[in-house]
């Protein structure tokens, strides 16, 4: 299933720096796919497939974090997908 919505982060100092998740899916209850998009002066990336497991990843309470202050903070705030049991 593949999802039209994406998510925006931008930089609030320069509003050409972003990133992009976009072109979501899922084959199953484990997973989610999605693109990254990176911008910056001179620079336009974007990783077609990251993959986003389900059980343990805390990735929805980070973007919360970072939506809810998004007028900034100090330092740098970083979040990883744990890695595929094998």
């Amino acid at each position: 299933m593949t999802s039209p919505e994406s998510v925006i982060i931008r930089c609030q100092d320069h509003a050409a720096v972003g990133v992009t998740f976009r072109d979501r899916f899922s084959f199953n209850a484990d997973s989610v796919h999605y693109a990254v998009e990176l911008r910056a002066p001179g620079l336009n990336a974007r990783v077609d497939e990251v993959v986003s497991w389900i059980w343990d990843s805390d990735l929805a309470p980070f973007l919360e974090g970072l939506a809810a202050n998004y007028r900034g903070w100090d330092g740098e705030r970083s979040w990883r997908t744990p890695t595929m049991p094998t």
